[in-house]
């Protein structure tokens, strides 16, 4: 798979009135390319926008292999800290496991004050039977299929990995495991989305979220999507509503009064 520019890591920084902080988060064997459209959106909109990529990811498989499920947390979670420290309280948001990582850093004590609403898109918390059973098998199958493109648009793509290293995926249900575990301490208010026919991610895991998290949750069905809502038909309808739900809950940073 050949990642153009749309990969790398994207910032929309130095608007002369923020109208807050926004930490986005894509998925595991995706890209920053996944999450541009709703990254832009929103930067339009006034708001400082950091979308980084995590380690391991838009190189090689056998990068990913590389990396465990505390770099990719270690990033985002640096992430909040800077974008926290120059404009308070921010919302973070994902898709699939961005999703995850979303609700992971909700979950952070050491992050209370810093996260004040959280969006989560097809967020991932169960897998596959194969997968789950990822550290047994990996000394023998080395790579399972890719899970990129899932899209009903068929002008629509995502720069992703055509397979993914098993060790890899070890990591992805130790990090699933634990943030389903710690749902109970998200308090932030939730934008949950969650597409209605999805080959990736079961729909019941956004009904999970929803059970067990404590704040407020505010949910919308995307109906004409697949997995890669942010790429796909209902994108406009996600992108309105998280800016909506966003400015009802993230205050304007001080200098913007």
């Amino acid at each position: 798979m050949a990642f153009s520019e749309l990969s790398r890591p994207w910032r929309a920084r130095g608007h002369s009135n923020p109208r807050g902080g926004l930490l986005l988060c894509h998925g595991f064997t995706g890209s920053p390319q996944s999450m541009r459209p709703w990254a832009e959106h929103h930067a339009a909109l006034g708001w400082e926008v950091e979308l980084p990529l995590l380690p391991g990811h838009a190189r090689t498989e056998q990068d990913l292999a590389r990396t465990s499920w505390q770099d990719w947390y270690g990033c985002v979670r640096e992430a909040v800290l800077e974008l926290s420290g120059e404009l308070g309280p921010i919302a973070v948001g994902g898709l699939s496991m961005g999703g995850n990582l979303a609700l992971a850093l909700a979950e952070d004590e050491e992050l209370a004050g810093a996260i004040c609403a959280v969006v989560a898109v097809n967020p991932g918390m169960t897998l596959p039977r194969i997968a789950a059973a990822a550290d047994l098998i990996a000394p023998v199958v080395r790579t399972l299929p890719g899970i990129g493109s899932d899209i009903a648009r068929e002008d629509a793509s995502e720069e992703a990995y055509e397979r993914m290293p098993v060790r890899a995926v070890g990591h992805l249900r130790r990090l699933f495991r634990r943030t389903r575990e710690g749902l109970g301490a998200v308090q932030a208010p939730l934008l949950l989305a969650t597409s209605r026919v999805d080959h990736t991610v079961p729909p019941s895991d956004s009904d999970l979220v929803a059970a067990r998290v404590r704040g407020p949750v505010e949910r919308l069905s995307l109906t004409r999507s697949h997995h890669l809502a942010t790429l796909d038909h209902d994108a406009p309808l996600l992108f309105e509503t998280s800016a909506r739900f966003l400015d009802a809950h993230v205050p304007v940073p001080e200098g913007s009064r």
